[in-house]
């Protein structure tokens, strides 16, 4: 049996202009699912850009702010509370916009864990 208990604030963040990210799951040495804790001040991703995944799922959970996710047929706007899912081959882009009056703060989550990330030209 494993357990883990995690301050993020105990884990170091990636050097990421305009963001604090820090990869939960990458800290604790989860294999399957990825976690990660991002602050994105106005003007920043989350924490790519433009791009899909061919096997991985990944969802945002806003914790305060508002993250808007633009999408090759729409654009989403996903406030405090809310969830956004993108299936794998779904092409998405989350950030905080420029006229943004705060930052936001997420956990994104991510699995299988693997290394699939395929930028999007639209």
């Amino acid at each position: 049996m494993g357990y883990h208990h995690v301050n993020t604030n105990d884990i170091e963040p990636f050097d990421s202009p305009g963001r604090e990210f820090r990869s939960i799951g990458r800290a604790i040495g989860l294999e399957t699912l990825g976690i990660s804790h991002v602050v994105a001040e106005p003007g920043e991703q989350i924490p790519l850009q433009y791009h899909y995944h061919e096997e991985q799922e990944e969802a945002f959970y806003v914790i305060s702010g508002v993250l808007h996710v633009e999408t090759p047929d729409d654009e989403y706007v996903v406030e405090e509370d809310e969830v956004f899912i993108a299936e794998p081959t779904s092409p998405h882009r989350a950030y905080n916009p420029n006229q943004s009056a705060s930052s936001v703060e997420v956990l994104a989550f991510g699995a299988p864990s693997v290394d699939d990330i395929h930028p999007y030209e639209p």
